[in-house]
């Protein structure tokens, strides 16, 4: 019994080790079997236990380690079927990609932002490509799925089944949601026999795709993949099919590679060369403008901080940079005072960064942090200009300063569901869906706004009072759901497109005494109109029924 523990402590922490000895005891009794069935089929990492943990996976873990153990069920379920016969039972037709330009036909299912990095070119090298189509695909939308769930119809209605082309025939069922969703590529748990009884052999038996490692018994775990060796990987990140994990190893088309703890550390999805003072890209496809602003290294040191590691960056005549990374490896805090403008795709990729200090930052492109789930708070006191997409997907922020920003692209903060006091004092027009899904914004500050395109705030449920002095026209679905909102001061406000408020029925006092221009549904629901129709261009008739509420 020690033997196994003192083993599973050094892989995987003393918490694990506990839970063995909890779920265990009679494996425990023969020296190696427990220990080796965990190794053989996890990679070693502290983080696992609290992972299972976290996700109340535990008791599925226990059942898939005895699952291993018992092989006196070996009953394979089989079909006389074809694969295209058995997924047409299931709902589905199935195509088999056999050319580039047979891949991008399906490009038109998946929804923007939501693209499978098979669109990227190159799959067919490594791997068989096929998509099940369901045959009432037209009919699902993506709309009617604000909060994507794997398994739900939609995701489920588009699926790629693809499969390594090496000798393990690793399979990875991709779903329509493409990471917009926990293990996108573990759809249907990776198991066809999930989608219909008998698909696993039929597969087998059509094109001889047998898979090497295939007895997971139904275990999966959010954020960790099978890889060609059998074994769950944790990993951080997944682009263009190659996942970067802790333990300084890259996937590559489920590929194990290890890099030397002592030259190198997988950084997120960078290669950080110790040796050679060097940060780079293992995937040449990303561009990715944070290299451009670590060049030039004279010196990386490394400090501990408890579990977590520090990285002094000496730039040659220029500032130190600071970079904090997790147990993970994962970046949670950058400091970088040298750096004043950042084009396109800047660490949007990342998903953890907590913390951002670029005191000096005045323009970025598109897609800046695009990705980041994680960052609580923006201070960037100099930053004048963002591009679309700024902290597209970040659903957490909760202060923003950002006291010269003059210019935003579409989808600023369009995930955002905490924020509730935004000030921008310098703003003049906001884009598309800006704040798109922002429910909790009680105090908006724009004193500069002249200008706002469709979807601005669309979500927003508890703002109830606003004043945007110099804003002169709005496009379709202003404040579109929000029903608390009781006064609104537009007093230069001169043209408004559909859907003004739709969806309030308490505003009790509207200034907008220059309004020239409405379209349709213009406070549909609110009380004031329901017995009276207002026609486009006729604003008049709006604002003398207001006055008559008054």
């Amino acid at each position: 019994m020690d033997y196994d523990l003192k083993i599973i402590k050094k892989k995987y922490g003393e918490d694990m080790a506990k839970l063995c000895r909890e779920f265990f005891p009679t494996l425990l009794e023969k020296e190696g079997l427990l220990s080796t069935s965990i190794s053989m089929n996890f990679e070693p990492n502290h983080s696992l236990y609290q992972d299972l943990i976290d996700q109340g996976k535990e008791f599925e873990f226990k059942d898939f380690i005895y699952g291993l153990l018992d092989m006196d069920d070996d009953t394979e379920i089989t079909s006389q079927k074809s694969p295209k016969e058995l997924l047409s039972e299931a709902g589905y037709d199935l195509y088999e990609c056999k050319s580039e330009k047979e891949i991008q036909k399906f490009r038109k299912y998946y929804a923007k932002g939501e693209e499978l990095c098979t669109f990227n070119g190159g799959r067919l090298n490594s791997c068989r490509v096929f998509f099940a189509v369901k045959k009432d695909v037209d009919e699902i939308k993506r709309i009617d799925y604000p909060n994507p769930q794997r398994q739900d119809r939609y995701g489920t209605s588009v699926i790629s089944i693809q499969f390594m082309k090496d000798y393990s025939h690793t399979l990875s069922i991709k779903n329509r949601y493409n990471h917009r969703v926990n293990n996108p590529d573990s759809t249907f748990s990776n198991n066809l026999d999930n989608i219909i009884k008998g698909l696993t052999k039929s597969f087998e038996d059509e094109y001889g795709l047998i898979q090497q490692y295939r007895m997971n018994y139904g275990f999966e775990i959010n954020g960790y993949t099978t890889a060609n060796d059998g074994k769950f990987h944790k990993y951080n990140n997944e682009i263009n099919n190659i996942y970067y994990c802790p333990n300084n190893i890259i996937l590559d088309n489920y590929e194990v590679k290890h890099y030397e703890k002592e030259k190198y550390i997988i950084m997120d999805y960078f290669i950080v060369d110790l040796v050679n003072k060097k940060i780079k890209v293992y995937d040449e496809k990303i561009k990715d403008p944070f290299l451009d602003t670590v060049d030039d290294i004279e010196k990386i040191q490394i400090e501990r901080l408890g579990k977590n590691k520090k990285l002094v960056i000496k730039i040659k005549n220029k500032e130190d940079i600071k970079i904090v990374l997790n147990e993970n490896n994962e970046m949670i805090r950058l400091e970088n005072p040298n750096v004043e403008k950042i084009k396109d795709y800047f660490l949007r990729h990342n998903y953890s960064l907590q913390e951002l200090d670029l005191p000096n930052l005045k323009i970025v492109g598109n897609e800046f942090l695009s990705k980041n789930r994680a960052l609580k708070e923006i201070n960037l006191p100099n930053l004048q200009e963002v591009g679309d997409e700024f902290l597209w997907l970040n659903k957490v922020i909760e202060k923003v300063n950002l006291p010269n920003l003059e210019k935003v692209g579409y989808n600023f903060l369009s995930s955002n569901e905490a924020l509730q006091v935004l000030t921008l004092p310098k703003l003049e027009n906001a884009l598309d869906e800006f704040l798109f899904m922002n429910r909790h914004l009680k105090e908006l500050n724009c004193p500069k706004l002249e200008k706002v395109e469709a979807n601005f705030m669309h979500a927003n449920k508890d703002l109830q009072k606003l004043n945007l002095l110099k804003l002169k026209e709005v496009d379709d679905n202003f404040l579109f759901s929000n029903n608390a909102l009781q006064i609104l001061n537009l007093p230069n406000l001169r043209i408004v497109g559909e859907n003004f408020l739709h969806s309030n029925t308490t505003l009790v006092k509207l200034n907008c005494p220059n309004l020239e221009k409405i379209d349709d549904f213009f406070l549909n629901n609110n009380p004031i109109f329901n017995n009276y129709s207002i026609d486009i261009n006729k604003a008049s008739v709006a604002l003398e029924l207001i006055k008559q509420r008054k």
